[in-house]
């Protein structure tokens, strides 16, 4: 069988896997946070070469996304390659850490995701991405040198060990750059930023925080003067990787658009700091300096995860060999989700 046959996987089965039922109405579709995984790793604690303590790290923020594989009129037999994506610089820090653990005492595991069971009762799970990824796959960075990293998962493999996870379609719900300037996406537009800030990933579950924002500036991106584009909402280290997404709006001034569903507009590499020095009154040269958390963050649009993706993609291209259905993994689900036919 085809080494991507596992990644093709219909999008009816995939949210249905992760056993997620309907729901009214939401500005952040509910299966959305099924997408989002913490990043890190088991830091075992090493004194007289005795091991003391062992704590789980998270050290930035994943999302799975699929790419188009095979299309069809009948959503429900549409296919896709699955994808984990994040920061670039997360998955260095991490081999970083790794190198200079030995001399602080400390041992790093291999790199982890944190993936809820179906079942609400049960603990999140530590898994090394080498236990869900194809065999032969490796991280693939953007060709252009955006800091976006990708690597080929066999996302069935999650599911059929009863874990609800699913991934962003990039057909329905993604958005490029031309798709924001055809949506008239502009500054001032409310964005979510879903993710695990300064590493909290709840200590039952493994819990997204959501935090709230405007699109700060998106003018120069949206006219290719600038790769990236600004959101004002406060993102602290670990938010590195994270998806954000269009945050729908009933309401709009007249003659402007609103925007009345939620899409996956990027994903956050860095926050924009203030940095204020203070000068020596005598010497007239700067003594400290402060750095401080403006508000402020760059985002990378969807466009540097599709190029990544393409990347990989001619190292090892893809046989179009359909997959089955996923089964429905019996359980409860803590947040209910849409399906596509109802958005």
């Amino acid at each position: 069988m085809d080494r991507r046959a596992f990644f093709k996987l219909p999008l009816f089965g995939a949210i249905a896997a992760a056993g997620i039922a309907p729901t009214r109405a939401a500005l952040v579709p509910p299966f959305f946070t099924y997408c989002v995984v913490a990043i890190g790793g088991q830091v075992s604690e090493i004194r007289d070469g005795r091991l003391v303590n062992t704590r789980w790290v998270a050290t930035g923020t994943g999302f799975f996304y699929g790419r188009l594989s095979r299309p069809d009129p009948d959503l429900a037999k549409r296919q896709y390659d699955v994808y984990l994506v994040t920061a670039k610089h997360v998955l260095d820090e991490w081999k970083a850490q790794q190198a200079a653990g030995i001399t602080k005492g400390q041992l790093l595991s291999e790199l982890m995701v944190r993936v809820n069971p179906i079942d609400v009762t049960a603990r999140a799970t530590d898994v090394a991405i080498t236990e869900f990824k194809d065999k032969d796959a490796s991280w693939t960075n953007n060709p252009d040198g955006k800091d976006v990293s990708v690597i080929p998962v066999d996302i069935d493999a999650l599911r059929k060990k009863a874990f609800g996870v699913t991934f962003f379609a990039d057909d329905e719900m993604a958005a490029d750059v031309s798709k924001l300037n055809n949506l008239k996406v502009s500054a001032g537009d409310g964005i979510f930023v879903l993710g695990f800030p300064m590493g909290i990933v709840g200590d039952w579950r493994n819990a997204v925080i959501i935090k709230s924002g405007v699109i700060a500036r998106i003018e120069d991106m949206l006219l290719s003067r600038s790769d990236a584009f600004l959101i004002d909402a406060l993102v602290f280290p670990g938010n590195s990787g994270g998806p954000v997404v269009l945050r729908p709006e009933i309401t709009s001034i007249g003659g402007t658009p609103s925007q009345n569903r939620s899409y996956l507009i990027g994903m956050v590499v860095a926050y924009q700091p203030y940095i204020d020095v203070a000068v020596s009154q005598q010497t007239q040269h700067p003594r400290v300096t402060f750095e401080e958390n403006s508000g402020l963050a760059s985002v990378l649009p969807t466009d540097y995860i599709a190029a990544a993706i393409a990347a990989d993609q001619k190292k090892h291209p893809p046989m179009l060999t359909p997959a089955p259905a996923p089964p429905r993994v019996e359980g409860t689900s803590p947040q209910p989700a849409p399906t596509p036919s109802e958005k």
